[in-house]
């Protein structure tokens, strides 16, 4: 006999609502990224539902009691009931406030945590984006990173919150009119249709301007991260006045579509109090002359009152949340781009001590030269040579994944690179580029990011091996603050703060890629003859135009064209011995 199936467990079946809820929530597909998100959330979601539930109800009763107040004690001239109900509709209301605060308070700490989840996330997919797609301008980026991100997780985090509260609130004040007198109770049901057919006719322009609105912030912030990161070029060349006219043209841009949107947000809530209104009027005057009829009580027109503005709440609450989700429609589309763009961490093991790397028929996807093939072995020192523009660095960086190959594969060990794990394969190989990235933070910060474990001796032994120790000395040591990039840095000192994170990596294949470009000569070569001692072991590749660099005698020389390229191997010929070789055979 078959084994009967296991139940599902909680956490599959929270996967699986959530999974239904952001489908339902944002009326889309491909928020698959979104439901781990909502399934974290869910506990909290249903606590602060719980918390709003009993403060809709109590304030539900309320009115009731506010009649009780009128009609059995002030109409009726009792002090006592006068007294009675009073005191209970004060500690009513008092317990109401009460629940009020520590329903805020959780909500506040469930959102906020919601919207760390996602904004992580979010970063991670941005971190992990793949070369093959168009690199991301970094002011759009930020945008959707924490202006979509915000918008997604307020609109998933009270619509569950908003909707069953506003139906609970509904449901109930609709029954509590009807206990009252029905026949009241359609006044507020028949103008919610009219609302309804406005609210889908307003929707498709709201989600129009939403869109304009935030590809126009997208851009403005791109503007001032380029403007920020470019200042010193821009006031050299002369070129910040255009700039900021560009600027202060997508500001105007901006302001005139924001007015836009809150004209149109304006006219469509203005309908709705419109709606609202009369339905108030309608309640007063037919109220009013029940009253005067003596068919009502004054208690039962002001509590009537009452609820009919309780339900416009949430029958305003939920139509919208139908408008809303046109705004948040457009936010999801754009972090989906975020995560369409990814590429997952995902792959074969690299080999953990590999002895080749193979070249065969390789080039990167925008590079100009010929397909190389080369075989480099640990302990060997490479220069990769050719003309600006020709692709060396798309080469280089096509061996940890970090640019797409167009032609022929790598090799490490004979395994493939390209379907090895990515994370993996940056621990291997170890790519220093030309314009190193440098953190705002501490010099230890800095190297830390090479070697988490490093104590202070081994950090200080890799400043001296980049020539840069005794500056660092000069300064507070390791606690001296750098700015943002490095910007407090000349070339040279940001270059060799990124040589001193690779004497602290254990990477058996290191690329210095124009490493040494603004770094003087007598500093690069005893840099040169640190890495030779501390790597004899590994395989070093360098491109350099021009320096000391260029006068290593290197075990192979490729030369990058547009024709077949040229490799020699040679362990003692210089340079320029090498290249005059070369002419002569040309």
């Amino acid at each position: 006999m078959r084994p009967p199936a296991e139940p599902p467990t909680a956490e599959p079946r929270r996967e699986a609502l959530a999974r239904r809820l952001a489908r339902l929530i944002f009326d889309a597909k491909n928020t698959g990224w979104l439901a781990p998100v909502l399934a974290a959330s869910l506990p909290a979601i249903s606590l602060v539902l719980l918390t709003s539930l009993m403060a809709a109800a109590m304030g539900l009763a309320l009115p009731l009691l506010t009649k009780q107040v009128i009609d059995q004690g002030i109409m009726a001239r009792d002090m006592g009931a006068l007294v009675n109900w009073s005191a209970l509709s004060f500690l009513l209301g008092l317990a109401s406030v009460g629940l009020g605060i520590l329903n805020g308070m959780i909500h506040l700490r469930a959102s906020a945590r919601m919207l760390m989840d996602l904004r992580a996330r979010v970063h991670d997919a941005a971190m992990r984006r793949d070369p093959a797609h168009p690199e991301m301008p970094l002011g759009e980026a930020m945008a959707r990173l924490d202006g979509d991100s915000g918008e997604i997780q307020r609109f998933a985090f009270d619509t569950v919150l908003v909707a069953i509260g506003a139906i609970f609130r509904l449901v109930g004040g609709i029954v509590l009119m009807a206990m009252l007198d029905w026949r009241m109770v359609l006044l507020p049901l028949l103008i919610a249709p009219i609302e309804l057919a406005f609210l889908s006719v307003a929707r498709p322009k709201t989600q129009a301007l939403a869109e304009e609105v935030r590809d126009q912030r997208g851009a403005l912030s791109s503007t001032l991260a380029e403007n920020l990161a470019t200042r010193a070029t821009l006031t050299a060349v002369g070129g910040m006045p255009a700039r900021e006219g560009l600027f202060q043209q997508q500001q105007d841009t901006q302001i005139t579509g924001l007015i836009r949107q809150r004209l149109w947000s304006e006219t469509v809530g203005a309908v709705s109090q419109i709606l609202s209104a009369l339905t108030r009027a309608a309640i007063l005057l037919i109220g009013g002359w029940l009253v005067v009829q003596g068919q009502w009580q004054l208690g039962t027109l002001i509590a009537y009152l009452a609820y009919a503005t309780m339900m416009q709440g949430p029958l305003r609450n939920l139509l919208g949340l139908y408008h809303a989700q046109a705004r948040s429609k457009v936010a999801v589309a754009r972090l989906a781009q975020v995560f369409a763009d990814a590429r997952p961490d995902a792959g074969n093991t690299p080999p953990h001590a590999p002895q080749v790397l193979e070249l065969i028929g390789l080039r990167a996807a925008g590079a100009r030269h010929q397909p190389v093939d080369a075989t480099l072995p640990m302990g060997a020192r490479v220069l990769i040579d050719g003309p600006s523009g020709i692709g060396k660095t798309r080469l280089l960086s096509a061996l940890t994944r970090a640019a797409p190959v167009e032609a022929g594969q790598a090799l490490l060990d004979g395994a493939a690179i390209d379907a090895m794990q990515p994370s993996a394969l940056c621990a291997l190989i170890l790519h220093l580029p030309q314009r190193p990235g440098i953190l705002r933070g501490t010099i230890a910060m800095n190297l830390r990011l090479a070697a988490p474990d490093a104590d202070e001796a081994t950090m200080w032994l890799a400043l001296e091996q980049a020539d840069l120790a005794a500056w660092a000395r000069s300064k507070a040591g390791l606690e001296t603050d750098l700015a943002e990039t490095g910007a407090d840095l000349s070339g040279g000192m940001r270059q060799r703060l990124s040589l001193a994170r690779a004497f602290l990596s254990r990477s058996p294949i290191l690329i210095f890629d124009e490493s040494f470009s603004e770094i003087d000569e007598p500093s690069t070569r005893r840099i040169l003859q640190a890495i030779d001692a501390a790597f004899a072991d590994r395989l070093r590749i360098f491109t350099a135009h021009n320096g000391p660099v260029r006068e290593q005698a290197f075990d192979q020389r490729i030369t990058l064209s547009s024709i077949a390229p040229l490799r020699r191997i040679s362990s003692g010929d210089s340079p320029n011995q090498r290249e005059n070789a070369r002419e002569k055979a040309v």
